[in-house]
């Protein structure tokens, strides 16, 4: 069993995308996955409201307005699942120190401009302070390059740049437009069009976070 939390400072860095689609790809590894949508404006909730795929099946909405009845439901949901992957908020820092105290791993996405850098660092001192709370053995931290243009010194070196904060990074998720198109139906990029670039990212990233579970 792992609890997984997808954290951020900024908003627009991808967090539900790559929760939804790494949600999908964990279920094709053959895990029972449980993904929780912190964000007050549900938007996970809405992408899955979209179709009738993977999502449909797996997400939930939770309050974090209290933290003991939040630590509840994470905890129900890590039994009924061996992955419970917890969307939070942009821009509210509870939402993502609660997850942050719960999780075994944290990822960390930010794009390649210089906002977002400064805000990967704001949020990887809330996930160390999370961290100090617990004796310093969890939550791992990783950080996702996100929102990358494929082909520009940007990308090239955004993955640098975040390793530079301390913190190891996993494999890149470029900005597509079958992404897209893919929430836009209510699927996930597996759903809408495996085998594309954008899917075998997603399949990187999310083999690249079992071989960092397993740690």
């Amino acid at each position: 069993m792992a609890i997984v939390a997808v954290t951020g400072r900024k908003g627009g860095i991808g967090k539900s995308t790559i929760t939804a689609n790494l949600a999908a790809e964990l279920i094709e590894l053959g895990h029972k996955v449980v993904v929780l949508d912190t964000d007050p404006q549900q938007s996970l909730i809405a992408w899955a409201g979209l179709g009738d795929g993977v999502l449909s099946t797996c997400v939930e909405a939770v309050d974090t307005a209290k933290p003991e009845k939040f630590r509840e439901y994470v905890e129900r949901a890590a039994k009924k699942a061996d992955r419970v992957l917890i969307d939070t908020p942009p821009g509210f820092a509870d939402p993502a120190l609660l997850a942050s105290l719960l999780a075994d791993v944290v990822l960390l996405p930010a794009g390649p401009s210089p906002l977002d850098i400064m805000a990967a660092r704001e949020a990887l001192e809330l996930t160390k302070e999370a961290r100090a709370q617990r004796n310093g053995r969890k939550p791992l931290i990783r950080f996702i390059p996100s929102k990358v243009l494929a082909n520009t010194n940007l990308g090239r070196d955004l993955k640098a740049s975040l390793e530079g904060l301390g913190e190891k990074a996993l494999p890149t998720i470029c900005q597509r437009i079958a992404v897209a198109e893919a929430a836009l139906s209510g699927l996930t990029i597996r759903e809408y069009a495996k085998g594309s670039p954008a899917h075998t990212e997603f399949m990187s990233l999310a083999k690249a976070l079992e071989e960092v579970i397993k740690k």
